[in-house]
């Protein structure tokens, strides 16, 4: 039999335990969900890849349509396009899933990373926020760091 004292450790150490890995596993999509928001999320940078500015921005979530007028999207992406260059690679790094986003609706969100590297940008982080909107993945954020 195990003593008092050490009951009472053991127990404070599974629990310590599982406060931190229960919330990293909650943060990990099933694999359906994560295999269906990155193929989204891969569509919609082979668009911006081809130039096809437009084309990405009407793939978009309602809530990325609300606050990037189509026009200022397309002007965006241009700029960056011609001070970055061309994609030369693309990496995913990571893909968690939250419930929330910020300054967003309550929804299922899925925040992919990709390490790329352009012609004139060696170091390049891109964010990709998918989001389910009537049953759709659909991008609903697209950062370059």
């Amino acid at each position: 039999m195990i003593p008092k004292q050490f009951r009472i450790h053991l127990v404070l150490i599974i629990a310590c335990i599982f406060m931190v890995v229960y919330p990293i596993l909650n943060e990990t999509p099933d694999t359906e969900k994560a295999e269906k928001a990155t193929a989204v999320a891969m569509e919609f940078l082979q668009l911006i890849d081809a130039e096809k500015y437009v084309e990405s921005w009407q793939m978009a979530a309602g809530l990325m349509k609300e606050k990037v007028a189509e026009k200022d999207w397309v002007e965006k992406l241009t700029n960056a396009r011609t001070l970055s260059g061309e994609v030369l690679e693309r990496a995913e790094k990571s893909t968690t899933y939250s419930p929330s986003a910020q300054d967003s609706p309550e929804g299922e969100y899925i925040s992919l990373i990709f390490d790329s590297k352009y012609q004139r940008a060696e170091s390049v982080s891109e964010y990709v926020t998918v989001m389910l909107e009537d049953g759709h993945w659909k991008v609903a954020g697209y950062f370059i760091q």
